[in-house]
């Protein structure tokens, strides 16, 4: 039998169009912010140019950000095709959104809203870790309208970020985008993406993952609050009770620990893939660019350990930086990591 067409994209994301602002902070400002480490939280406009206005004189890195768009950015520097349907406001940082998409080779669907474009304010601290204070604006509006049925069609994979269920409009376009991928038998991917998404939307996320979801991503501590266990813990034991948890929802779940790599459990086979030990600078954009890794890796043959150490190799590179996204791509690079490369 002959192989299957290739897809004219590996990948289809939809997500909220994020402009991210980063900001170096040391603990002490979190703790006088009363802001809890590691967890996304949505503000208003107001509130998070106020805490913009006490933090004058530092400085702030900018960039077109967003979960779902970082991993499509990174699907195309490792190589791959990948769309990306997501909202902008019809204003300057709008414009700058979508010439960074282009300017990656990522395609950018949905019609500019009028208001402003969504703003993420992220505080890193000295240990790398990312802090977030999200003014949706603009990317709340995405709706089933913006989803493209030609195009998932025409995808492998259907990329969906748990973000999108911050928004009653937003979530119905993730649900339509996966409506339209299960009809088409286009594979579904749902990431988790953040510890406060599983603490509002856990039922939700179990009853789309177990309905819909042919592959799950998540980072440890979203799988601690996805199977109701204690999220402190970090032990063996803990981490493979998370992952069977969510595998009775999913066949296939990639959950990342930071530097000690990543477990997969595919259709019943549990595997460790180690990380890298790498100064650590900034966390943001760590599990958006794994998951390039492995949609790409996976849209390209390779094994679920293989396509995982793809993602682990980029993510290492990531927490070295200050944003988001690699500085350089990847693409042709896949031999060399899978055969032992260091980042």
């Amino acid at each position: 039998m002959p192989s299957p067409a290739p897809k004219q994209y590996d990948v289809y994301g939809v997500g909220n169009a994020i402009v991210d602002t980063e900001v170096r902070v040391d603990d002490a400002v979190l703790a006088a912010l009363g802001l809890e480490a590691g967890v996304m939280t949505l503000v208003t406009h107001e509130a998070q140019q106020a805490l913009l206005g006490g933090l004058d004189g530092r400085e702030m890195t900018y960039a077109a950000g967003g979960s779902a768009a970082n991993t499509m950015v990174g699907v195309a520097q490792f190589g791959g095709t990948a769309y990306y349907a997501g909202k902008v406001g019809n204003d300057m940082a709008g414009a700058l959104y979508r010439e960074s998409l282009a300017e990656a080779g990522v395609g950018l669907g949905a019609a500019a809203a009028d208001g402003p474009t969504g703003t993420c304010l992220i505080l890193v601290t000295p240990d790398g870790e990312r802090t977030m204070q999200t003014h949706l604006g603009a990317s709340a509006l995405l709706g089933p309208s913006d989803i493209h049925t030609e195009r998932i069609a025409a995808s492998a994979y259907v990329y969906v970020e748990g973000y999108l269920w911050g928004s009653p409009t937003a979530m119905q376009a993730a649900e339509t985008a996966i409506h339209h991928a299960e009809s088409a038998g286009v594979r579904v991917a749902l990431s988790l993406s953040d510890p406060s998404m599983v603490e509002h939307f856990r039922d939700t996320f179990r009853a789309v993952a177990a309905a819909s979801a042919d592959v799950v991503f998540c980072n440890e501590r979203e799988a601690m609050l996805y199977a109701g266990l204690n999220e402190e813990s970090g032990s063996p034991e803990q981490r493979e009770r998370a992952l069977r948890a969510l595998a009775e929802d999913a066949p296939l779940v990639f959950m990342t620990l930071g530097a000690d790599g990543s477990l997969i459990w595919d259709g019943g086979v549990l595997t460790h893939v180690p990380g890298h030990r790498v100064p650590v600078v900034d966390t943001t954009g760590a599990g958006d660019i794994y998951a390039a890794g492995v949609l790409y890796g996976l849209t390209h043959g390779l094994s679920a350990p293989q396509a995982a150490t793809l993602g682990s190799y980029a993510s290492a590179i990531i927490v070295t930086q200050m944003g988001p996204r690699l500085r350089e791509p990847l693409a042709g690079k896949e031999a060399a990591i899978l055969a032992g490369a260091r980042p």
